[in-house]
């Protein structure tokens, strides 16, 4: 697949096929997806992928029930590392840019996956500290983002955009 058919296709999917997908794949995905940016190129990021039905189950509790999590055959949970940041850019690299980079790194992985043919949805409604309990993140790291990834078990069905001249101002 072609990206900008990635992009056009990336749809947030809510319900997921029980077919497998294989570690290996899984893993390629994760591997490009560190060509992501990060302010200084400190890659202020962690990502744990769950595959344990277990542990995905916990996930979907701390996520407030949202199935899909239990659904997919992974969830990826990017982890932001504030401190990592925040060694060259002080508050603003905890505050904020650690927050950027690994948005950066979410927005990769979900269309990297798409390339592979595989569906994802951002997950951020989740109980932050709950999650870092599942995850036995250290202190001072932040799960940030969940990202289910599997093979679609419903349409992707294409929601409205605002059109760009109503969001973007151009400076000539």
């Amino acid at each position: 697949m072609e990206l900008l058919e990635a992009i056009k296709t990336r749809r947030s999917i809510r319900h997921y096929e029980p077919t497998e997908v294989p570690k290996d794949v899984v893993t390629q995905i994760l591997q490009l997806a560190l060509n992501a940016p990060s302010a200084g190129n400190k890659q202020p990021w962690r990502i744990h992928a769950v595959h344990n039905a277990t542990l995905r189950k916990h996930l979907c509790d701390a996520a407030g029930g949202q199935l899909f999590l239990m659904e997919a055959p992974w969830v990826i949970c990017v982890v932001a590392v504030p401190e990592e940041s925040a060694a060259r850019y002080g508050e603003r690299g905890r505050t904020l840019y650690c927050i950027q980079d690994t948005a950066a790194l979410v927005t990769h992985i979900m269309l990297i996956a798409r390339n592979f043919g595989l569906d994802t949805c951002w997950v951020g409604a989740f109980d932050e500290k709950k999650a870092g309990e599942i995850l036995q993140l250290p202190v001072g790291q932040r799960c940030v983002a969940m990202i289910p990834l599997g093979y679609a078990a419903e349409p992707r069905k294409d929601r409205p955009r605002k059109p760009l001249n109503e969001i973007a101002t151009f400076h000539e």
